[in-house]
């Protein structure tokens, strides 16, 4: 026994635990303690035999040298012996291990690896199981997955080597959309597609042959049949398989055996709201066609298709018939609708300027031309725009028109700016003015030019500059008064040169306007800051919709679904649900629906001040008619017109065009006559003007003497004489004559003042 225990847990140890005791051992022990101790026993024949027969044994000669014997020395022999022989049969042992796993690892190194198109990992068939594939059954969207929200695998499985739709799993979705996704990959005999009108779930079935595995691929030689039934993904259920004609052949002999029923797959129980697919057998049980079957329950029919097949061959065989059709039921009004105005309340701002920008002569006794490069703007050049000021920005160019033999030269001293808004009394300081890089004094040579770029900077009013708007290309201060930049130039001898410069505002490119497309168009604006909000109900610009509501284009699916909420819910003035808070402004649309004729005959849209503005001080509500649509489609797939015609029945429209807060009316001022240049006055006495003519008849007198002198000689030399005196003389007179003119300028600011 301790040999077996010690072979089969190779435990020494084993051999150290002490002995079990049965009723003899004790026995023995009262007897050898009763005659003295083990020696004495050991030593006595005869004190042994008598303990055998009271034992009832019998005592052979072999049995003192067996007690006599060493005891320790026989347990070493056999320990050593069991450690021989332990070790022997554990060699063994292990070689018999090792030869074994590496025949087994042979066999897995033959058996063929194949790839799960569940986990995409390799595996064999010997070590697949129940739960040997792990996978998500949802994609992966936004860096986690649909289906569990985690990126460990939340689905176990057997790994697969073929796609399936038994149970969904990511790479099946790219599998099928691959297919699916493109116009190259499939040749469609057949498709049924019916929506809920309330829920607008879409049921979906068809059938084609299969071309390409993928688009651009190369395409299939072998005839494959694809069947899709439902919308696949991981919450729905759906069905998606490629059969081969063998395939065919034998889901074919399964429904003959009766092992498998007519119905390939059907989503679900209900008989109101479900797609089905099923085989159709001919009169010899054989597979000669599949039936493809929507129903919704918002339509009174379903929608059932029947396409003829040949299982050799796996091909469409014969015309494809449509059994039913479910469609959505209207009629043909009986006289067009009539549609109320448009209302708006509020202030409108003008599409164009309000005026003409004015040109004003620069008014200077100095020589001096300025010619402004350009119309004066308003925060457009630069770097950055402030939201509490406008920039007013342009380039004056001078130009000194003395000849260059004058050797007469303008020194420009100093400039200032200032600004005024039309119908104001007085020009103001703005907050700050500069001329570029432009360093006074600056200095024009005779037939000269130079130029002076500025920019003045105007201040906003509390209001204005509360709104923090940023206004590129446009003055914000400007949006309802002109506003007018004087430029004051000095010369070195406190010569001035005045030149004025108009801003006036131009909405043109800023405010939007109805289009040739729209049926509607609304608009409120913002006076104080010139804003203008808008919505629009335009045509559609493609054949599948029939209308855009401000960005939302309508189908007649869109419309009939409209026209059956609104009959369940009894309301014929649908709300659309499309509106929108923005802050600054807010608008909604509603459906007009005639429930006479079952369809959509307008809409109504509100548009109003939003939940941020300031007052609510302005309103428009519009109406714009739905074109005529049809909502029937006969088997073919073509349009048919309504023929049937009943009475119209207009809308019951709760929602009324609500009241504003009366404002002041903004007053424009459009121009004055500050800066209009005034008539010289009369002279105030006959002296200037008799010794300006006397000086003027004096120099006259003198340059046709000088004249007729050079003419009655034919003497060249005089003659050039006569000339160079005649050029000092018109000279002088020209001086005269500037100084006059300067006189008499200051003569009439004396009497205007």
């Amino acid at each position: 026994m301790l040999s077996l225990q010690i072979q089969q847990t190779g435990d020494l140890s084993i051999l150290k635990r002490e002995i079990p005791e049965d009723p003899e051992d004790k026995e023995a022990k009262e007897f050898v303690l009763a005659h003295g101790g083990q020696n004495v026993v050991m030593n006595n024949p005869e004190l042994v035999e008598e303990f055998a027969k009271k034992i009832h044994l019998s005592m052979s000669d072999q049995v003192m040298e067996q007690m006599q014997s060493n005891m320790e020395e026989i347990l070493e022999e056999n320990q050593a012996r069991i450690e021989v022989i332990l070790k022997e049969n554990t060699a063994n042992a292990v070689a018999d291990t090792i030869k074994a796993l590496a025949s087994k690892v042979r066999e897995q190194e033959a058996e063929q690896r194949l790839t799960c198109v569940q986990c995409d990992k390799e595996y064999r068939a010997s070590a697949n199981g129940p739960e040997a594939c792990s996978f998500h059954k949802a994609g992966n969207y936004s860096g986690g997955f649909s289906c569990c929200g985690k990126n460990a695998p939340c689905s176990y499985s057997s790994h697969r080597a073929v796609h399936h739709c038994d149970h969904p799993y990511t790479s099946f979705y790219d599998y099928v959309s691959a297919i699916t996704g493109y116009t190259d990959t499939v040749e469609k005999w057949a498709t049924i597609e019916e929506t809920n009108l309330m829920t607008d779930t879409t049921r979906k079935a068809s059938v084609g042959k299969l071309l390409r595995w993928r688009s651009f691929a190369a395409r299939i030689s072998e005839p494959l049949m694809v069947l899709r039934v439902g919308t696949i993904a991981h919450d729905s259920p759906y069905h998606f398989h490629v059969y081969t004609a063998e395939a065919l052949k034998e889901a074919n002999t399964a429904i003959q055996l009766g092992s498998k029923s007519t119905v390939i797959f059907r989503s679900q129980k209900e008989e109101d709201e479900f797609e089905m697919a099923e085989w159709t057998l001919n009169d010899a049980g054989v597979i000669n066609g599949i039936k493809l079957t929507c129903r919704v329950s918002t339509s009174d029919t379903a929608s059932v298709t029947w396409v003829p097949i040949n299982i050799e061959s796996a091909s469409k065989d014969g015309e494809i018939k449509i059994l039913s059709k479910a469609f959505f039921k209207s009629y043909k009004p009986a006289e067009p609708y009539e549609l109320p105005e448009t209302r708006h309340k509020g202030f409108i701002l003008p599409a164009k300027a309000i005026r003409a920008i004015r040109e004003f002569k620069p008014r200077t006794s100095l020589p001096l031309v300025v010619a402004p490069q350009g119309r004066m703007v308003a925060n457009m050049l630069g770097q950055y725009v402030r939201n509490n000021a406008d920039k007013f920005q342009g380039t004056l160019r001078f130009f000194n028109k003395s000849s260059p033999a004058s050797d007469k030269y303008v020194i420009i001293a100093s400039a200032t700016a200032e600004y005024r808004f039309v119908g104001d009394e007085k020009y103001s300081q703005p907050e700050s003015f500069t001329f570029g890089d432009i360093k006074f004094p600056a200095t024009i040579g005779p037939t000269q030019s130079l130029d002076i770029p500025y920019e003045v900077i105007v201040r906003r009013d509390e209001e204005h500059a509360s709104m923090m708007l940023t206004c590129w290309n446009w003055a914000l201060i400007a949006l309802h008064r002109p506003v007018r930049v004087r430029f004051t130039f000095k010369d070195i001898e406190d010569e001035k040169l005045v030149i004025i410069q108009e801003y006036i505002h131009q909405p043109t490119n800023r405010l939007s306007v109805k289009e040739e497309s729209d049926l509607l168009f609304l608009h409120i604006d913002d006076a104080l800051e010139g804003s203008r909000s808008c919505v629009r109900i335009k045509r559609a610009d493609d054949e599948s919709h029939v209308i855009n509501v401000n960005g939302n284009r309508l189908t007649v699916q869109d419309l009939n679904r409209i026209v059956y909420q609104a009959e369940k819910a009894g309301q014929s003035e649908y709300d659309l649900n499309y509106g929108r808070d923005s802050g600054s402004y807010k608008w909604k649309a509603w459906a007009l629906v005639d429930l006479s004729c079952r369809r959509v005959y307008g809409f109504k849209m509100l548009l109003e001040r939003g939940s941020t503005s300031r007052k609510n001080n302005s309103v428009a509500m519009g109406y714009a008619a739905c074109p005529i649509y049809e909502s029937h489609v006969d088997e073919d797939g073509e349009v048919v017109k309504e023929t049937e015609m009943r009475p119209i029945r207009y809308a019951d429209e709760k929602i009324k065009c609500p009241e504003v807060e009366v404002t002041d009316a903004l007053k424009v001022i459009e121009d004055d006559g500050y800066d209009d240049e005034k008539p010289l006055p009369p002279p105030p006495t006959a002296v200037v003007s008799i010794a300006a003519a006397a000086v003027t008849a004096t120099a006259a007198t003198a340059a046709i003497s000088e004249v007729a002198k050079a003419t009655s000689s034919l003497d060249t030399a005089v003659f050039s004489s006569s000339m160079t005196t005649l050029e000092k003389r018109l000279e002088s007179l020209d001086v005269n004559v500037a100084r006059m003119a300067t006189a008499l300028e200051k003569l009439v600011d004396i009497l205007s003042q």
